[in-house]
């Protein structure tokens, strides 16, 4: 259940272990700021920061993981003068075997099967040896030169071109004489019987691209793993190893040289099954799994999807599927994130079970409005963007945007900041990623717009934004997709922004129980058109 203290329940185990045991640990999270999030945990509740390392860029980590990041590991490893002397050897046979690659490929993309190679082919044919001898001219014995029309010389490629068009052998009938089963096969027989020779040489041309990529591949891996000692050394000697799903991948063989004993991934809910599988090893004993299989689903193509209905279901993860068939596991039930005007709505649509922590319940009230949960109604509809496909459908073409709504949004940002409230209070939500995109621009210009991971990648994926760095001189405020929120609100508010429709629509959704991810702390304030209304614009204050 949401806001029921998983992460720091999974800090403590993950305390647990290292306290009386001697296991490693492998900490997966999906993104990098729930794994930042977590290892923060870790660090809060005791766990010493030179027992951990982070693998992945520090860039992407946070201020207090950056001293985790792997870069940052002091080791007295060095390099000797005999490593080096074979790192030089192998760069120099990488490099023959570059180009070796390079013309193996280059000889398979431009250069077309000819005759002359099809003559090569079939002269160490075994199959068919007849084939060979019966295309080779026959030497001449009184030392003249046989020539065909114009007076031209007839070169070596004469019979095959002649067999080739489905004619006789021409001026040499003694050697159709003499290969009878070659020369009587029908022009098909002969179409088929080239196609055949060229698929085949073409096949060893592929062969021979495969044979020069993994000798290059073994010598490259060979030169990276000398140059990776150093940290293979030092992620040894760690008891907790924290990555993303994308590092795990990336430092597979790092991560299996530590062996590590117990698996501990976070948000398992959304994360797919082979991403974890992968993250296993065949000294992992243990697997612990924290997450919400009522939330967020992995990201994957709608047509892999559950909701697609076509029972691929890539998007169920190993923790759902393990929860639906019984699995042993435990829930918890007490919340202590969000107000009771907000969690009486989860506990309707989702958790019956849910509880309020006392905490909850003697919070002050919002400033400057006359309650904590709000929702707007407005007529002004939304629009269709055409250069922004929608990633949940593989058929879209287009996402959703509503001007009016960045606007109000602008405003509600300006107002909440009038109230006292910090835009590290605040966090912006939208269902679409062209309205990310809107909102971006129009809260870029009196804030520093956060992007969640993800919803970045997606904007330079979908050529919305450029890969730069935000100002730094602005206010900094966190923006989002509803789809990828998991650890990323803050304690206090929330703008969500669903959509506004030109017609009536009931409350549905084919995945109710993900509705309830944009609760959190404090409030949620809401912009959306539930039935058709004369209501007009909306005093915020008021």
């Amino acid at each position: 259940m949401i806001g029921t203290g998983k992460s720091f329940i999974g800090a403590l185990i993950a305390k647990a272990i290292y306290r009386f045991s001697s296991q490693k640990i492998l900490v997966v999270c999906y993104t990098n700021h729930a794994l930042d999030q977590f290892l923060e945990d870790l660090l809060k509740v005791g766990i010493p920061g030179d027992s951990i390392v982070r693998l992945g860029s520090a860039a992407k980590s946070s201020t207090t993981t950056q001293p985790l990041v792997l870069s940052a590991q002091n080791s007295d490893f060095r390099l000797t003068k005999d490593d080096w002397d074979i790192i030089n050897l192998r760069q120099s046979e990488a490099s023959e075997q570059a180009d070796r690659l390079h013309n193996a490929f280059s000889n398979y993309q431009a250069k077309a099967v000819s005759k002359s190679d099809l003559l090569d082919y079939l002269e160490f044919e075994s199959e068919t040896p007849e084939f060979y001898e019966a295309f080779m001219l026959p030497d001449e014995t009184d030392g003249m030169v046989r020539v065909g029309k114009k007076g031209k010389a007839m070169d070596r490629f004469y019979l095959i071109d002649r067999w080739a068009r489905g004619w006789d052998a021409g001026t040499y009938s003694g050697t159709q004489a003499e290969f009878p089963a070659v020369w009587q096969m029908t022009h098909p027989e002969r179409t088929a019987a080239l196609r055949r020779w060229k698929t085949d040489i073409l096949k060893e041309r592929v062969s021979r691209i495969y044979s020069c990529g993994k000798q290059y591949g073994e010598t490259s891996a060979n030169i990276n793993a000398l140059f990776n000692e150093k940290n293979r050394r030092i992620i040894q000697v760690k008891r907790i190893i924290g990555c993303t799903t994308t590092a795990a991948a990336k430092h597979v063989q790092n991560i299996q040289s530590a062996s590590p004993d117990v698996l501990l991934v976070e948000e398992a809910g959304e994360i797919l099954e082979s991403h974890i599988l992968t993250a296993l090893g065949p000294e992992t004993e243990q697997a612990i799994l924290i997450g919400d299989h009522k939330q967020l689903r992995p990201k994957t193509h709608h047509d892999l999807s559950i909701e697609k209905g076509d029972g691929y279901d890539l998007n169920r993860s190993l923790f759902e599927r393990l929860v639906l068939r019984g699995f042993p596991h435990q829930v918890l039930s007490q919340q202590h994130r969000m107000r009771p005007e907000i969690s009486s709505l989860v506990r309707h649509l989702t958790y019956p079970d849910l509880t309020d922590a006392p905490g909850t319940q003697t919070r002050p009230a919002l400033q400057g409005f006359q309650d904590n949960l709000i929702f707007l109604n407005h007529e002004n509809l939304e629009e269709e963007s055409h250069d922004t496909p929608d990633w949940k459908d593989g058929n879209s073409t287009s996402s959703r945007q509503n001007n009016f709504e960045a606007q109000m949004t602008l405003k509600c940002v300006r107002y909440l900041a009038q109230q006292g409230y910090g835009t590290g209070q605040v966090v912006v939500l939208t269902p679409y990623l062209a309205q990310l995109r809107l909102l971006f621009e129009v809260l870029g210009k009196e804030n520093d717009p956060v992007l969640n991971d993800l919803d970045s990648y997606d904007l330079v994926r979908a050529g919305l934004m450029p890969a730069a760095t935000a100002q730094v001189q602005k206010r900094r405020l966190r923006i989002s997709t509803i789809g990828k929120i998991i650890s990323f609100l803050p304690s206090g508010l929330g703008i969500a922004i669903p959509r506004t429709f030109s017609r009536r629509f009931s409350w549905q959704n084919t995945a109710k129980a993900r509705q309830n991810l944009t609760d959190r702390h404090e409030s949620v304030h809401g912009s959306t058109h539930m039935t058709e209304s004369p209501a007009k614009d909306t005093d915020l204050s008021r």
